[in-house]
């Protein structure tokens, strides 16, 4: 065949570009192609998403009256060797998060966590984050370090605190109310510094305030 007869697509230098896209439609035309293409992206998506890539919003509906439970009191050491409970935040309200330094979302959400905690911390809001890691300080203390979080890291090596709050996925976070009630649960990671969580802790903080003297909040990342 002369070369006059070619097909205009399959000339000059870039001619492939057009028929590998002509290829690949065709390709795609199939259904099952499609479908397999389809299922590939959800997977590729669903990874991401667990992976921490995507931080969805916390939810802004509070729990009902009739469901909300009292926290349960705990008591557990800290990064600078203190022991601290659940107890002496009464009066605050409180973001409690179980998290692991192996565990991919709680790494990702813990810079929003960062900023909400430097946003509210003087206006009554607490963040602690329980650390699961069965290592204890020897992985977490670096960690802290590197990202430099100044909200309170406790230390949960045996997992009997995360099993009171039956944590079943890390991360797993509680929003407990001045009273000492637990009023929200996430299971995942969220952006916590995003307008959804803000005006979620502002609506949380408006409500009464309880008297919070003696109250001490411990600097994670100065530990």
């Amino acid at each position: 065949m002369d070369k006059a007869d070619d097909p205009p697509l399959a000339q000059g230098g870039r001619g492939w570009v057009p028929c590998a896209a002509q290829r690949v439609g065709r390709w795609l035309a199939r259904w099952d192609n499609a479908l397999f293409v389809i299922l590939l992206a959800v997977v590729a998506l669903l990874f991401a998403r667990r992976q921490g890539y995507f931080l969805a919003s916390p939810a802004e509906e509070l729990l009902s009256a009739e469901d909300r439970q009292r926290a349960p009191a705990f008591v557990l050491p800290a990064l600078d060797g203190s022991k601290q409970g659940l107890e002496a935040y009464r009066g605050r309200v409180v973001l409690l998060n179980f998290w692991a330094t192996w565990c991919p979302p709680c790494r990702a959400e813990m810079a929003s966590m960062e900023a909400l905690h430097r946003v509210y911390r003087d206006r009554g809001l607490v963040i602690l984050a329980v650390s699961t890691d069965a290592q204890g300080e020897e992985v977490v203390r670096p960690y802290v370090s590197s990202r430099q979080l100044t909200f309170p890291v406790l230390l949960d090596p045996s997992g009997a605190v995360a099993n009171r709050y039956a944590v079943r996925g890390l991360p797993t976070t509680y929003l407990i109310d001045r009273a000492g009630q637990v009023i929200a649960r996430e299971v995942g990671a969220r952006d916590w510094a995003g307008t959804s969580a803000r005006r979620l802790v502002e609506r949380v903080l408006a409500e009464g305030a309880l008297p919070i003297a003696g109250v001490k909040a411990h600097a994670g990342g100065s530990q």
